[in-house]
């Protein structure tokens, strides 16, 4: 099934442990930090929309990112009641197309692994070059190999009113690709509904990020442990990366 289809009416239940609050404040401290004051924010791969909310809320113009239209209406509810509502738009990381530009953008809850090849991440990261201002800041986190390597073989369950899920990761050193299997069951009258999603993502060095964000027009600020501002350690669970656009690329990546 599409990824974050059926699973969309249940990712904020499922993800009620995600610290949205400390992403929010981290993204405001790497602003602060790099005297950035943007007024037109990209959230890029936005999801369910609570980080969008958050940012919102702290004063920022939203333009919100999804590839998937289920998350897309679960974030469309959510900031409807805003002063100023977010843009919403449905479009794939590697082809994003926005009718001008934005002052800085993010990328958070490791959506960067979902771009499965160095293709993908070099077009994804052009597109975002291409749409964001001179000197705006590109910020985003990714898991890491580590991370990924105690998630191998964890099976985990979760449960709420008319409904459980099962999830099962698996991780393959050679590819380097993390698949997560899904299996949501919905209780009907006479029994339960089973629905599957399978999610995959990769784990890139921290070194081919560093090199790919070179060749699509930025300049590395700052890779950071987690959500602090403390210098990341080479095996770090997640990384935090700051990214400033310096110059035009000139190309496009295919």
């Amino acid at each position: 099934m599409t990824q974050y289809s059926v699973l969309a009416g249940l990712y904020d239940a499922l993800t009620d442990n995600v610290p949205y609050g400390d992403y929010a404040a981290q993204i405001g401290r790497l602003f602060r930090r790099y005297r950035q004051t943007p007024s037109i924010v990209l959230d890029l791969a936005c999801g369910t929309g609570t980080l969008t909310a958050l940012l919102a809320r702290m004063g920022y113009e939203m333009i919100a990112a999804d590839i998937s239209p289920d998350m897309l209406a679960v974030a469309r509810e959510k900031c409807r009641d805003l002063p100023v509502p977010p843009v919403f738009i449905c479009q794939d990381m590697c082809s994003l197309d926005l009718y001008g530009t934005v002052q800085a953008v993010v990328c958070c809850l490791d959506s960067v692994n979902y771009l499965l090849d160095r293709r993908e991440l070099r077009r994804a990261f052009s597109r975002v070059s291409l749409f964001l201002e001179q000197g705006g800041l590109f910020l985003f986190d990714v898991k890491t190999l580590s991370m990924f390597r105690e998630m191998d073989g964890l099976c985990s369950i979760d449960e709420g009113e008319g409904w459980f899920s099962a999830w099962r990761y698996g991780w393959d050193a050679k590819t380097r690709l993390c698949v997560h299997h899904i299996d949501l069951f919905f209780e009907e009258p006479y029994g339960y509904c089973r629905r599957s999603e399978e999610h995959c993502q990769r784990a890139y060095p921290r070194e081919v990020l560093e090199q790919t964000l070179v060749q699509t027009g930025f300049r590395l600020r700052g890779v950071f442990q987690g959500l602090t501002l403390h210098p990341a350690e080479e095996e770090t669970g997640r990384l935090f990366f700051a990214a400033q656009k310096v110059t035009p690329t000139g190309r496009i990546y295919p």
